[in-house]
């Protein structure tokens, strides 16, 4: 196997081994078994287990940089429905598409590892800052309410997570609506608010 071709294969299956026990409870010799080669092997290509798990974090960031993308896209039409529906859309989809993300994510933060502040970096804070960005845009222009600009991209974030982490961490025991439904109803709710007008 080739080098680039060698990494690649080690960090899939380190993905999948970190995000079953975490970065304490993965070890170097339960990987290269897994790969089927020797601990030097995986030390040819990664110097150390926290070098591994940095590449595991940016390979996921390079995953989810193009949701970004075309959530920036929209960020800039101005139309508020589009986009709040893209980005309810788009964390549903990581969280039925990606469960390793959101168990390493759990994992990272829950050990308290250092590289938790790079998952921070890399996967939470430019998501997170697109959205209170928008929220503070769409307030100065008169289009929401006053509100404070993170609390209020947390709550939105907060909304949709919750529903793709109900359905992940209680499989059966919680109905997963359609993915269109919970978009659309995140959506009405965030942008109408709770109380009737009525």
């Amino acid at each position: 196997m080739k080098g680039e071709d060698r990494r690649a294969a080690i960090v899939r299956t380190a993905i999948r081994l970190f995000a079953e026990k975490g970065f304490r409870g993965a070890t170097t010799r339960a990987l290269a078994a897994a790969l089927g080669v020797t601990e030097p092997v995986l030390y040819q290509h990664f110097a150390t287990k926290r070098a591994l798990y940095a590449a595991i974090i940016e390979t996921k960031a390079g995953e989810a940089s193009h949701d970004l993308s075309e959530l920036r896209a929209l960020a800039g039409s101005g139309d508020d429905a589009a986009f709040l529906r893209a980005l309810v859309g788009t964390i549903l989809e990581r969280y039925e598409s990606d469960e390793e993300l959101t168990r390493l994510l759990l994992h990272s933060c829950l050990e308290r590892h250092e590289l938790s502040e790079l998952f921070f970096e890399r996967l939470v804070e430019d998501f997170y800052q697109l959205v209170a960005g928008y929220i503070r845009r769409r307030t100065r222009a008169g289009a929401f309410r006053k509100v404070n600009a993170d609390i209020a991209a947390r709550a939105l974030i907060g909304m949709a997570a919750y529903q793709g982490l109900m359905a992940m961490l209680f499989p059966g025991k919680i109905a997963r609506p359609k993915r269109r439904r919970v978009t659309e109803q995140v959506a009405l709710i965030f942008l109408n608010g709770i109380v009737s007008q009525d």
